[in-house]
């Protein structure tokens, strides 16, 4: 929502690490914020609306898509093999 407040969280995982996916998911929030405030001239243009990969950890890569209406998709997955391209196709 427009306070960074998810709205819809599904997790394919045990239950054990539901919190740690939640965590993930408010930094990334604030990663997207940043990207889409202060636009770097190697990262994405202000029109693209994939952001690519937000930042890795050592069990999980997030990547982030921001659509035209500014509703904010943030993808957390265990497979670190994954190419950016995949997950933008």
């Amino acid at each position: 929502d427009k306070q960074n407040n998810p709205l819809y969280i599904q997790s394919f995982t045990d239950a054990d690490d539901a919190l740690k996916l939640h965590h993930i998911v408010h930094c990334s929030l604030d990663v997207v914020d940043e990207r889409v405030n202060n636009p770097k001239k190697s990262g994405p243009t202000l029109n693209e609306t994939f952001l690519g990969l937000l930042y890795p950890t050592e069990n999980y890569k997030v990547y982030g898509y921001l659509t035209n209406t500014k509703v904010k998709f943030i993808l957390v997955t265990t497979d670190l093999d994954v190419r950016d391209a995949d997950v933008r196709n």
